[in-house]
């Protein structure tokens, strides 16, 4: 996934879990590193997040979703309901 899709992947990804979920927030976000490297560079760079965007991005959050880091995934949402939701 290019660097500048990851942002936009998870945070459409959010609103979607938010809106079949009653606002919970998912489990987890398991991203490569690179993955997340990039996610956390979008957010010092300009595209900063929502509702949390007073806070420090930090590479193990994000909108108050912790982060995994994981070598053999492709990018994947563990929602509420322990359903896995790729990240196109």
């Amino acid at each position: 996934m290019p660097s500048s899709d990851i942002y936009m992947s998870v945070v459409n990804a959010l609103r979607q879990h938010w809106q079949a979920h009653n606002e919970a927030y998912p489990q987890k976000i398991i991203l490569t590193q690179q993955q997340a490297d990039d996610l956390l560079h979008r957010q010092q760079v300009g595209m900063v997040a929502f509702p949390d965007a007073r806070t420090t991005p930090r590479i193990d959050r994000f909108m108050n979703t912790p982060i995994e880091i994981d070598a053999s995934t492709t990018g994947v949402m563990i929602g509420i309901d322990g359903q896995p939701t790729p990240l196109p």
